[in-house]
């Protein structure tokens, strides 16, 4: 049993659709801000060649929307398991004494 206190782990799943979420709306925005203003139109040349179909327009907003959850939620999926398996190495005290109060009562529980 993990510690309850200190050791909380992350729902992979969760974390890499926020992620996804985030950076596909952040695409999107970008596209259509290259659209209206001429923003960064060399960085949207790039990324073009990058992601397929994203271009400055509303319909490469949508197109960079897609692609920016697809590329969020793996990463984001990566990151929390990664985050999770360090979890599980972890060594701090304050976890050694959680787990071992934690076995403890578990085994004079069992006992009783």
């Amino acid at each position: 049993m993990g510690c309850k206190k200190c050791c909380n782990r992350l729902s992979a799943c969760a974390f890499g659709v926020s992620l996804g979420i985030v950076s596909g709306v952040f695409m999107m925005l970008f596209a259509w801000a290259s659209m209206h203003w001429d923003y960064a139109t060399t960085m949207m040349t790039q990324w073009g060649s990058v992601y397929p179909g994203f271009e400055a327009s509303v319909k490469g907003g949508f197109v960079g929307l897609a692609w920016g959850f697809l590329e969020g939620f793996i990463c984001g999926l990566i990151w929390g398991w990664l985050y999770n398996l360090c979890l599980c190495c972890c060594r701090c005290c304050t976890c050694k004494k959680c787990e071992t109060a934690t076995t403890t009562t578990t085994v004079n529980t069992i006992e009783k």
